[in-house]
This record gives structure tokens, sequence and C-alpha cells, in this order.
């Protein structure tokens, strides 16, 4: 059978040249054409044909922006926090048709992660940025406004994904996250408090006596084959990652340490440039040489910030998403040894929504891995090109400079 959890695994594989180029409105209209993707409180659930998909969608092109930006810190006598304006921009074949504005601090955003991860224990729930910031060990950016930028890029990040998932998205808390204002989120935020200390910890999952996946209980441990080759794959992904990040960090210190002895070597040659001025003697090849090394030395600093913000930091987020996706799996086998262990039918209905689930988020998750981790390695490609470029331009402009007579320097 070619569900979408297998096509996802051989794409993970051998991933199809064309996906070099998919564009953004491509891949939102491929995904309401093709994922399956169930709500855990659907009892009703009808699949529409391909062809009446590609229509709605030919009439229908809507697609929403979701912008994290606009920090503004917050001070009191018992608090001090940072809120972000959160601009939500919804489109229909590329018209505005709507926009909306709220500010949300970062608690905020943490509650409406742990909602979701409630209300949906086996979608693959974009992770949050860092709480608080790691110590910057090459001391290449480490001020408190570099640690907001790129706050606001995770959580931006964060809540695009939630959007850019077709059930996730309609969910009412995420609608109030995104247009209710302060004193409506908060008193929802208040309730749900409540409800959930009320409640069990656990997870729960809908019961749906209308299964339209429901089938004859079998004997056999309900386990498919596909879930375990999942397993392997995304920790063999993970390893992988935390491996190129561990080694472009040590790079990177490796670069520091030449960064630091390229930096000594300007500051020898200003030293040199001040002496010969001093006495009055024929400065101009210092003069070159020095200033081609102030060159270099910033072409060297422009490189690691790159490499530390723009690289580094999204390959570890991914690392934290392959560390969500192994919990999902967790909690998809726990309620499998669960049917296992109690044959129940309800369970097993439930089982089988959530393997479908699962199944879907995968398979659109791998779409998003491919496409961003390439748009990553393109960006690192080119900023590797760029610098090397204007290292070698400012040292031919010096040698040219340095062969011409004296008085023509």
């Amino acid at each position: 059978m070619d569900d979408p959890l297998s096509r996802a695994l051989r794409e993970e594989n051998n991933p199809p040249s064309s996906s070099l180029s998919i564009d953004t409105n491509d891949l939102h209209f491929n995904e309401k054409i093709s994922s399956l993707s169930i709500s855990h409180s659907h009892n009703d659930w009808i699949l529409p044909s391909t062809n009446e998909r590609k229509e709605e969608a030919e009439i229908n092109r809507e697609y929403i922006k979701i912008c994290v930006c606009d920090p503004k810190k917050h001070k009191s006598n018992l608090d001090s926090y940072v809120t972000y304006l959160v601009n939500t921009q919804t489109y229909n074949d590329s018209v505005k048709i709507n926009e909306t504005n709220v500010r949300r601090r970062y608690n905020d955003f943490i509650w409406l992660k742990n909602l979701l991860d409630m209300k949906y224990p086996f979608n693959i729930i974009s992770p949050l940025p860092a709480k608080h910031t790691l110590s910057n060990k090459l001391h290449v950016v480490a001020d408190d406004g570099e640690f907001i930028r790129r706050r606001m890029i995770g959580l931006q990040n964060f809540l695009q994904r939630i959007i850019d998932n077709p059930v996730i998205s309609i969910d009412s808390s995420v609608q109030l996250f995104l247009s209710a204002d302060d004193d409506t989120l908060h008193t929802a935020q208040q309730q749900q408090t409540q409800a959930t200390t009320i409640s069990s910890v656990s997870p729960h999952i809908s019961s749906t006596n209308s299964n339209p996946f429901r089938q004859p209980m079998g004997r056999g441990k309900p386990i498919p084959s596909e879930f375990s080759r999942t397993e392997n794959q995304i920790q063999t992904l993970q390893d992988n990652l935390r491996k190129l990040e561990r080694l472009t960090r040590k790079i990177e210190t490796d670069q520091v340490s030449i960064q630091t002895e390229e930096e000594h070597l300007l500051s020898t040659f200003k030293q040199w440039l001040d002496i010969e001025r001093k006495y009055d003697e024929n400065d101009s090849f210092i003069d070159i040489v020095s200033s081609t090394q102030e060159k270099i030395v910033e072409n060297q600093m422009d490189l690691l910030k790159y490499t530390n913000t723009k690289f580094i930091e999204p390959i570890n987020e991914y690392v934290l998403f392959t560390n969500v996706v192994q919990d999902v799996l967790k909690r998809r086998a726990q309620l499998s040894e669960n049917v296992t262990t109690n044959n129940s039918e309800e369970m097993f209905d439930q089982l089988t929504i959530a393997n479908e689930t699962i199944k879907a988020d995968i398979h659109r998750w791998t779409e998003l891995k491919d496409k961003e981790l390439t748009h990553l390695f393109h960006l690192m490609a080119n900023k590797k090109i760029d610098f090397y470029n204007q290292s070698i331009d400012a040292w031919e402009q010096a040698a040219a400079r340095l062969s011409l007579p004296n008085n023509q320097k």
C-alpha cells in the first residue's frame, strides 16, 4: 500500500530534483490536495476526490502570512518582559483580504504550544525557541538585542508552521491567539489553567463512534512496520544533524582563533603605518596592505556571525524538531501497547486515527524539512562564495596597486 508515510520515506532517501525549486504557494497547494489530515474531533470525515480538491483550491487559493516583529520592553515593579507584534495577513489569490495585529509575550506562545500539545498529541507541533540565551563561547554576538532578534525569528517560524497545518490552523485557540485582545486571551488562559488542574494530566483523545477507518479487531500487535522505519529514519537524521552542528561549531572555533590572529596582524600593520607617518616616510604600500587586511577582518567577522546565527541555529532548531517527532511516535507506541493490553475496540479506533494523523504530518513535515534545509544549505554556499570572492578581490586590488610606481599608488 502506497501511503503518505511510505512516500515520505522514499523521498527522504531519494528527494526529487524538482523539490529544489518548490514555490511556497505550490507547496501549500500540494498540501491541500494531497495530504491526509484528520481532526480528533471530527465525527463525519469525507475524503473528496483529487479533481474536486484541485477545483476547490483553484477557486479559493487562500493563504496566510505571519510576521513577528516590533519588540517592546515592559518594566514594572514586579515584572520585566518583552512583547512582540504578531501581524497576520490573509490573502486570496494574492489579494490581501484581512489583517490583524496583536501583541504577545513569550509566555503567551508557551501557553499556545502546551495547549496544542495536549489537544493534538499525534500531530507534529513546531518547537519554540529557547527560553534563555546560551552562553556564546565564541563571543560572536552576545547582546540582548541580537537574542531578541533570534527569538522573533523562532516565534515566527513556530506560528507559520502552525498556520500551514490544515487541521491545527483552524483550531479555536490558534484563532484566539492571533486575533483576541489581551483581556480575552488572559481570560481564556485562566480558564484553561483551571480546566487542566481539574482534568487528568494525560492527553485526551476524543472517542468517535462513527470512525470511517474502523476495522475488525485483530489479535496481533498493531504496530505498522512503516513506523519502525520512521523511528530509525528520524534517529539517523537527528544523529547527522547533531554531528553537523558539533563539527560546524568546531570549525567556527578554529575560525575564531584565525580571526584573532588576523586582528593582531591588522593591529601590527596599523602600528607600522603610524610610525611611518610619524617620520614622514613613504607609507603608501603599508597603507594599501593595512586597508586590505581590514577588509579581510570585516569579511571574516561577517562570515562568523552568519554561520552562528543563520546556519548553526536553524540546524539546532531541527534537532529540537526531531525530538518532537520522536515524542509523537512514542505516544503512538504507548497507545498501541494499551490497545494490545486492553483489546479495546474504542482504543483501536483511536489508534487508527492516530496512525493516519501521524502519516499525514510526517509526510508534510518531510516536505517542509527538505525545502527548508535545501534553502539553508543554498544560502550558506552562497555566503561562502561571497566571502572568498570578496577576499580575493581585496587582495587582487591590493596587488594591482602595489605593482604601480610610487607616484601612482
